[in-house]
């Protein structure tokens, strides 16, 4: 069974409204963290509209297409109403087992996971804490997140007609 995924994961309350003007829509929501899928189409179509060219502090080597995009710090402050969110960025590609995970997480601009983060430790930094059954990847309901919607797909078409 596949699991590969990407999206962003927010902590805090969010404005559902201005989060769906921002094509972000929950597939998770557990205890004060939404999760959101994205992947790099979503967040270059938003660089791209928003002539934001900043890039987020990233860890070198990720070996998975992975969002870059500083303009996610902003979507995420929009929605949360606040100037310093805390929020992740991740990342699934597993298949019968085999596979790797990527994950950052951020305090505002700052990255706050070391190189090489997994999941559950960027899931950790926003405050989601493992119980003794069950790890972050579980608590928050991540298992049975397995892909990434279709309507994710129009950011393709969308990146090609402005160029990008």
């Amino acid at each position: 069974m596949s699991h590969r995924v990407c999206a962003l994961v927010v902590t805090g309350r969010v404005d559902t409204e201005r989060a769906l003007s921002l094509g972000l829509r929950a597939v998770l929501a557990h205890d004060g963290i939404s999760v959101f899928p994205i992947d790099h189409y979503f967040s270059a179509y938003w660089a791209a509209k928003r002539g934001n060219s900043a890039l987020l502090d990233l860890p070198d080597g990720l070996t998975v297409l992975f969002p870059t995009e500083a303009v996610l710090h902003d979507l995420v402050r929009e929605v949360t109403g606040t100037d310093r969110p805390l929020f992740a960025i991740i990342a699934t590609d597993y298949f019968g087992g085999a596979g790797g995970q990527w994950a950052v997480a951020f305090d505002g601009e700052d990255r706050v996971t070391p190189d090489r983060a997994s999941v559950n430790q960027a899931l950790a930094a926003l405050g989601v804490r493992a119980t003794a059954s069950r790890d972050e990847f579980d608590v928050i309901g991540l298992g049975g997140f397995r892909s990434n919607p279709d309507y994710l797909e129009a950011y393709v078409d969308l990146c090609d007609e402005l160029g990008v």
